[in-house]
């Protein structure tokens, strides 16, 4: 189900940006930020039939380089809600284990409270901070971490 996206593929990435806009609006990735997270980060899509139905992007964190943080991760409607999220979550993370990472940060709005539910309960991560007006004002993000104790 995972796959790791290293090239400009031009489908693949209208496809990333049709899905940012569907889940984000107009604050979903456009292509300048996602060619570059794709040549210099990870970017992993979701396939179904061969077509693409979410992605989730990371960065490396620089001050500690066995960390990666969760640009964001969006799939198309018709999948939201059956786990398949959740699943491919736990495939990044192998993903990024393998590569030696050994954390995973994310930011996810406090009012999202069935993303971090999901987060929590489903996949580990714990609140470890708050960021108030992150993205402006009243724009307020929940830090979370997790921690690759052992194998995902």
């Amino acid at each position: 189900m995972i796959e790791l996206v290293y090239t400009n593929d031009a489908k693949t990435v209208k496809s990333i940006l049709e899905i940012e806009a569907e889940a984000f609006g107009d604050g979903g990735m456009n292509e300048w930020h996602l060619v570059p997270l794709i040549r210099h980060g990870r970017v992993y899509v979701a396939r179904i039939n061969g077509q693409v139905v979410g992605s989730v992007q990371y960065l490396l964190d620089w001050e500690n380089p066995r960390k990666a943080y969760m640009f964001g991760i969006a799939f198309t409607q018709d999948w939201q809600g059956k786990g398949l999220g959740t699943e491919f979550l736990k495939q990044s993370f192998c993903a990024l284990a393998e590569n030696n990472i050994e954390q995973v940060e994310l930011t996810v709005d406090p009012n999202n409270t069935a993303a971090v539910k999901v987060y929590e309960n489903k996949l580990g991560f714990v609140v470890t901070g708050f960021r108030n007006n992150e993205y402006g004002e009243g724009q307020n993000r929940l830090v979370m971490h997790l921690t690759f104790t052992k194998p995902i």
